[in-house]
């Protein structure tokens, strides 16, 4: 009987230690392990799910590991590795341009100084002068500003091909933090994850605002709002959809 006893306990023993770690889930979706020696027959490879779409299988080249990977690749278009991380690259940088391009648009309306497309309605008038704010710009004819533009560009592109670092392209430091949030390496990790989405929020912000100015030329996106929200069953996006000969 004490034998008996004994070999009960150690089995309780083995399998309240082996079934918690073997029942362990992945940072992905769908991807349990089946515990063996329990009768449940478990696949030799498990399918990785994406996390942006439920049941949508994870592309192999994109493990997660990169600030806000969610598997969404629906094209394909990284499945060259070179490619994959020129377009990582690229689309930080295009997040950081509309970043300042959004609050660009909206602050200038917000405080009265006109919209961001009559904004730049001067380099359409020969001789032109550009204004910022509401003041004059120094050399603010469109030639001279465009030369300082290129040369400007051209410096900073230059310096950031110069970096042959992948993750020094991307977030380079230095002059750039100077607030030191790349010190602590988890914070570091948090805010990489934090800047690409509220980026990527700005990507669709300004794609927003330039839809809106093509469907009510010569209107900025505040003025759409409050044009929306002083009547929105009739002012909305029905208005661009449905073609007003089938409006009653």
């Amino acid at each position: 009987m004490a034998t008996i006893s004994n070999s009960l306990l150690s089995c309780s023993r083995v399998a309240a230690t082996a079934i918690p770690s073997s029942l362990s889930k992945t940072r992905f979706a769908g991807t349990t392990l089946a515990p063996s020696g329990l009768g449940v027959s478990a696949p030799s490879k498990f399918a990785l799910y994406a996390e942006w779409m439920p049941g949508q299988p994870r592309p192999s080249y994109l493990d997660g590991s990169a600030p806000g990977d969610f598997g969404f690749d629906p094209l394909g278009l990284g499945e060259v590795p070179e490619n994959l991380e020129r377009f990582k690259e690229s689309e930080l940088i295009h997040c950081r341009w509309a970043m300042l391009a959004v609050p660009g648009i909206l602050v200038p309306e917000a405080l009265g100084l006109g919209n961001w497309v009559k904004a730049q309605e001067w380099a359409a008038i020969p001789g032109g002068q550009a204004t910022y704010l509401g003041n004059p710009v120094p050399w603010g004819n469109l030639p001279t500003i465009l030369a300082i533009e290129f040369l400007a560009i051209a410096f900073v592109e230059q310096q950031r091909n110069m970096e042959k670092d992948p993750q020094k392209r991307k977030y380079p430091g230095g002059a750039f933090d100077p607030l030191g949030y790349s010190k602590d390496p988890k914070k570091f990790e948090e805010l990489k994850v934090k800047e690409i989405k509220n980026g990527r929020l700005a990507l669709l912000a300004f794609v927003g605002f330039v839809v809106q100015q093509s469907a009510y030329p010569g209107t900025g996106p505040l003025e759409n709002l409050a044009t929306h929200l002083a009547d929105p069953w009739h002012k909305n996006i029905g208005d661009v959809l449905i073609p007003t000969s089938l409006l009653p």
